[in-house]
């Protein structure tokens, strides 16, 4: 068998190149089409990638954040619940040990509120609190003077804070902007005092006055509200999220079995879901586009072997009247139709690699903040390939099938 359609495929060859010209024009429309498909799905697979990196820039992908369940609201009339289940060090220490993804936690409070400056200016303020001793500064800021609180000191809950610089600047007197110079000054929060022991200025400034100072630390405030803190567990690996997520609300549910819908959870992986769902659309309809140019190219092979089989009525006859049975004939016949599919397909990759190579710089020159490089994927590869050989056999089936049906003598006298 193997060796028949060997044979089958060294004559299709020979054949296609006896008849080059007429040859190349199909195999024309399947470069074009393939080209064309193959610069396509490598540039959207660049943008998915792109698009990924800017997300994974700007959010918490490998966050999971657990709240408790504080209230509802009925008809726009909030009530708050009469028990509300408390987010602990000792319930997230047991919650990670079950966890069988890797992680690191936090309880976290962030809020806003009035302060007050040391000559009773009031100001608003926006803080987060959290037992994670500030090893590093916040997420996309840099240390300009002082030091980041220890863990003995978020375990103590040290009356210290870590604020940024636009609180720095106003709690300077007139004149003087040397935010080093905010180091040990003092701010009122919640009728008490905390001290100044390091300076941070975010990339991204927004003019707010923002600090950072030890969960412990704001139980320990005079007039401060009664805190239920957030949980955030920093995964590993982003893949860990989703069933993590899984993971983590049912042993929730199962921990605060007395306190029906005792918990929340969130992630934000949401954002990857809807953007792999928009760009499988967008792939989808573009595919469809495309793939006419592969359908057209496919017309083009059909003519062709229909042309073949007009030049070469008597050859068939004769080869009938030997003894090829009708399988031969439609295996020679599908040999050339895959035969030039799979040139197109080779020449029509190499077409749609350059084109996207060169069309990438473009687009970036072109458009502002744009960074991206074409992918080129093994699915991609998989897909054309079989695309065109797919292509090959569908065109060449009704060929092949008017071939192997010519009656031997009719075939003979023409």
């Amino acid at each position: 068998m193997l060796q028949a359609i060997t044979r089958a495929f060294a004559e299709a060859f020979r054949n296609l190149r006896n008849n080059f010209f007429q040859t190349f024009l199909s195999v024309l429309g399947i470069i074009i089409g393939v080209g064309a498909l193959v610069a396509m799905l490598a540039m959207i697979d660049g943008l998915e990638l792109f698009a990924r990196e800017k997300i994974a820039e700007r959010s918490s992908l490998e966050n999971l954040v657990v709240r408790s369940q504080k209230g509802s609201s009925i008809d726009g009339i909030y009530t708050e619940r009469d028990t509300i289940a408390r987010l602990s060090p000792a319930v997230m220490a047991e919650l990670q040990d079950s966890l069988p993804y890797a992680s690191t936690g936090q309880l976290m409070s962030q809020g806003s509120t009035i302060g007050h400056t040391a000559d009773s200016s009031k100001i608003g303020l926006r803080y987060m609190a959290t037992t994670l001793p500030l090893l590093d500064p916040p997420a996309d800021s840099i240390i300009l003077h002082g030091s980041l609180f220890s863990p003995e000191a978020a375990e103590r809950g040290d009356k210290i804070a870590f604020i940024n610089s636009n609180l720095a600047r106003r709690l300077l007197p007139e004149g003087d902007s040397l935010t080093e110079h905010a180091l040990g000054q003092q701010i009122f929060l919640y009728g008490d005092s905390l001290a100044i022991s390091g300076v941070f200025k975010a990339k991204d400034d927004d003019n707010s006055l923002a600090f950072v100072f030890p969960l412990n630390t704001l139980s320990q405030l005079a007039k401060a509200p009664k805190v239920y803190p957030d949980m955030n567990l920093a995964l590993d690996n982003v893949h860990d999220v989703l069933p993590a997520q899984e993971f983590a609300d049912g042993w929730l549910e199962r921990h605060f079995a007395n306190i029906p819908d005792a918990t929340e959870s969130f992630t934000q992986s949401g954002y990857l879901e809807q953007l792999a769902e928009g760009i499988l659309v967008f792939r989808l309809v573009m595919g469809f586009l495309i793939g006419i140019a592969v359908v057209v190219g496919g017309v083009g092979v059909m003519n062709v072997l229909l042309m073949a089989i007009t030049e070469r009525t008597a050859e068939i006859g004769v080869r009938k009247a030997v003894g090829a049975n009708r399988r031969n004939i439609i295996t020679q016949f599908l040999a050339e139709s895959v035969a030039v599919s799979a040139i197109g397909c080779v020449f029509g990759l190499i077409l749609g690699m350059l084109v996207a190579l060169i069309a990438a710089p473009i687009l970036n020159m072109i458009v502002d903040d744009l960074e991206f490089k074409a992918v080129f994927t093994l699915n991609t590869l998989l897909v054309v390939g079989i695309v065109a050989l797919v292509t090959g056999i569908i065109f060449g089936t009704y060929p092949a099938r008017k071939a192997a049906g010519l009656d031997p003598v009719e075939a003979i006298r023409r």
